[in-house]
């Protein structure tokens, strides 16, 4: 199992399309699937464990098998999550060890159902575009459940530290590819898979141990938010491993990784206090100090002697990041544009372009659409949602995203547990990447926290919700999408 590993990690020439045999490919993904699977089952934390630091390396082993077994756009090896995740929900499912009458648990399966039947929609080109579109919808959701009936608060403090660690390496990785250079096999996988995600039409945006530049980057804000608020709860070594990824997002040139590491930072630090009424003025304060901390760094940058790689990507960030709204420098105004069109789609489309429609399946096995990928994207997932699943879906996301909110600030505020601060902050640096049709490692990481966040709730704070809000929203979807169990929603 080593071989081809070391083979990709030293690099060749020219890269064999198939030294092994197919069945091998499979192999492999069953055998990762299996111990993935299986430990989860009979130890959750080591299980959890081989999770996290699985999907933050796909892209790197899936490179690295390169040249044992070539290249395949449709990798068994990305299908791990989602599969392994299904079994586990289907186990649990088929065991009746769902609490139905839990509030989050009705609002997922609400949005599950909804998913489910998008799956067959035309308008996304054909079902194999809806089942691409599952693996990153509805597989991520599933794990939802797999986290709430197998994890627990030590497998949550266990999986923030792996997200340290692998972020570090990670952005070791990356600044190898961004300064040094890259393997013969980086470069290989690079023009197989048609990487398209260059700077200045020819400065390369790296992207570490994954399989895209977005995806890198949040993952590296999951581990600097770890790092962060451990940081502010006084264990200060975190201070280190957060310094250098953070210093690492900003050369990466990613204008909105920089903001959202500052949105987390400030949100977190405003949360320390135990009164919520001084939360605004201590955001206030962080915004402030921010701003100004950012500008006078952004200009101090300009007279430092870079080399050339350095400085196009400083210098990207300078461009953008001091004139936000200047259509010609930054890309601010066409994000924007692209939200706008998630929300009027679901106007324009109530019942939705099919579950793919967002996803890269819709690139891989359809012809058309508005992005340059030839999908319907709109870059969050909360508008992806609309688009894809109609008015429906959209709202129903969008209330499984309150609750969520609610569910990680209720254990701060009562409890002071301290992972529920981490992952306020880690909610506040991948919001919109909840649930991303381009993304395999932060969707299935997110959710399967989210589910052990919402079992401690219970835990901690039995016969607490937030039911008049949710009962009202799902009293107004028509019958058949409700969640099931009795109409008054209790946790």
């Amino acid at each position: 199992m080593l071989l081809p590993f070391t083979l990709g990690l030293y690099g060749i020439d020219e890269p064999s399309a198939g030294t092994l045999s197919e069945p091998l490919r499979i192999m492999i993904a069953l055998i990762l699937a299996s111990v993935i699977g299986g430990s989860i089952v009979q130890y959750p934390m080591i299980g959890f464990s081989i999770l996290a630091a699985f999907l933050p390396f796909l892209g790197l082993i899936r490179r690295e098998l390169i040249p044992s077994i070539g290249y395949q756009s449709n990798e068994p090896l990305t299908l791990i999550g989602a599969a392994v995740g299904t079994l586990l929900f289907i186990r649990i499912a088929s065991n009746r060890w769902i609490a139905v009458k839990n509030t989050t648990i009705k609002i997922a399966i609400a949005l599950l159902v909804v998913m489910v039947l998008q799956i067959f929609n035309p308008n996304q080109g054909g079902i194999l575009v809806g089942l691409g579109g599952a693996m990153f919808y509805i597989g991520p959701l599933l794990w939802f459940f797999v986290g709430r009936h197998h994890g627990g608060k030590q497998t949550l403090v266990t999986l923030g530290t792996v997200l340290v660690i692998t972020s570090v390496i990670a952005a070791l990785i990356g600044l190898r590819q961004q300064f040094g250079e890259m393997s013969n096999v980086e470069r290989y996988w690079m023009v197989v898979s048609k990487y398209k995600q260059f700077l200045n039409n020819d400065v390369v945006r790296v992207f570490g141990a994954s399989l895209s530049f977005g995806e890198y980057v949040t993952l590296m804000l999951m581990g600097a938010m770890v790092a962060w608020t451990r940081f502010l709860l006084r264990k200060y070594l975190y201070a280190i491993p957060f310094v250098f990824i953070a210093g690492t997002i900003f050369l990466s040139s990613s204008r909105s990784g920089v903001v959202m590491l500052l949105a987390g930072c400030i949100i977190s630090w405003s949360f320390l206090d135990k009164r919520p009424a001084t939360r605004i003025p201590r955001i206030a304060l962080g915004v402030g100090i921010g701003i100004a901390g950012l500008l006078i760094g952004l200009n101090q940058t300009r007279s430092l002697n870079l080399d050339r790689n350095a400085a196009v990507f400083v210098e990207h960030q300078v461009e953008g990041l001091t004139n936000p709204l200047g259509s010609e420098r930054s890309t601010a105004t066409k994000h924007a544009g692209l939200v706008e069109i998630g929300f009027t789609s679901g106007i324009r489309n109530p019942i939705g372009r099919g579950l793919g429609s967002t996803t890269i399946a819709g690139r891989r096995f359809s012809q058309g659409g508005d992005g340059e990928d030839g999908t319907f994207s709109t870059e969050l997932d909360f508008t992806n949602i609309i688009v894809s699943t109609g008015f429906i879906g959209g709202i129903l996301y969008m209330v499984l995203m309150g609750r969520m909110s609610w569910v990680i600030v209720k254990l701060w505020d009562i409890r002071r547990v301290s992972t529920s601060l981490e992952w306020i902050a880690i909610a506040v640096v991948t919001f919109g990447n909840w649930l991303q049709g381009g993304y395999y490692a932060p969707s299935i990481l997110i959710w399967t926290c989210f589910g052990m966040m919402d079992k401690l709730l219970e835990q901690e704070l039995p016969g607490v919700a937030p039911s008049k809000l949710v009962n009202r929203v799902i009293s107004l979807l028509p019958e058949k999408f409700r969640p099931l169990g009795r109409t008054g929603l209790s946790h």
